[in-house]
């Protein structure tokens, strides 16, 4: 799909390997667990119970409103909005950490913040038009051009959850923010379906196998290949979404004045991170 391929450290135990690729990936390090324990559990051929992966849903989609959330800290703070830029930010610390009620608690006062960031009249003229983009495939930047690309869809878990993707159609800088907005409400009502979160855990193993998996994370899906040899991790290959979004930059940003070249590039949350695994 023209991602990021990136290289991890071989010879891990197991049971270590998901702490280490969340410290490899900073910016979604529940989301790099996760995907570790699926591809751990596909080649150890181990289930946990529904209940277990139900929580651990609920954990990246906490991480996906605190990702969203520094994002849009980030966005307004390039836009000159810096009161709505420190909001965000605040939020997005109560909210990294919290447990599931603590999240509920907060949920009013996240919509009430998304009601400001969508006012057409604050982000609007800073946002429509700017950063036009229909190509890419997956990830919210496709999903607010109109892609229903997600691949939190046909999941056994968030099937129950009641998950169905969103997408807006403009594909523009304001429609990445309408489109992240309507992901962390939709994030807040999966966590209340959940009603706990728990962060996943690496099931043991002494054996050899491979497992595949693929996760959407808050930037878009995320792909881990694991070979185990006697419980060891002995190759991994991640891919991540960087190197695609990444390629649409320079069109992307071509003859704009510098302002908006800037919003349109942190319009697309890049994760540097991911590329250099």
């Amino acid at each position: 799909r023209g991602m990021e391929a990136a290289a991890l450290p071989s010879g891990v135990a197991l049971e270590d390997f998901a702490a280490s690729l969340a410290d490899a990936v900073p910016l979604s390090p529940v989301a790099m667990r996760e995907l570790a324990c699926r591809a751990a559990e596909a080649a150890t051929g181990q289930t946990a119970p529904k209940d277990v992966l139900t929580a651990r849903a609920a954990a990246v989609e906490r991480e996906r409103i605190a990702s969203h959330l520094n994002w849009l800290a980030g966005l307004a703070r390039q836009a000159g909005l810096a009161p709505l830029g420190r909001r965000a930010a605040a939020m997005e610390h109560r909210v990294r950490t919290a447990k599931a009620d603590e999240v509920a608690e907060q949920a009013t006062s996240i919509t009430s913040l998304l009601h400001v960031a969508l006012n057409r009249s604050l982000m609007g003229p800073k946002l429509t038009g700017i950063g036009t983009l229909q190509g890419a495939s997956e990830g919210p930047v496709a999903r607010a051009a109109g892609h229903a690309s997600d691949a939190r869809h046909g999941g056994g878990v968030y099937d129950e959850l009641g998950f169905e993707p969103i997408t807006q159609d403009e594909g523009d800088a304001m429609a990445r923010l309408r489109q992240r907005c309507a992901e962390i409400a939709q994030s807040l009502d999966l966590i209340a379906e959940a009603g706990a979160i728990a962060i996943p855990v690496m099931p043991r193993a002494k054996g050899d196998g491979h497992g595949m998996a693929t996760l959407e994370t808050p930037r878009g899906p995320a792909t881990l290949h694991l070979t185990l040899k006697g419980g060891m991790v002995s190759s991994t290959h991640l891919t991540t979404p960087f190197a695609a979004l990444a390629a649409h930059v320079p069109d992307l940003i071509k003859q704009m004045e510098l302002a908006d070249a800037l919003t349109a590039i942190a319009s697309l949350d890049l994760d540097p991170w991911s590329a250099s695994q």
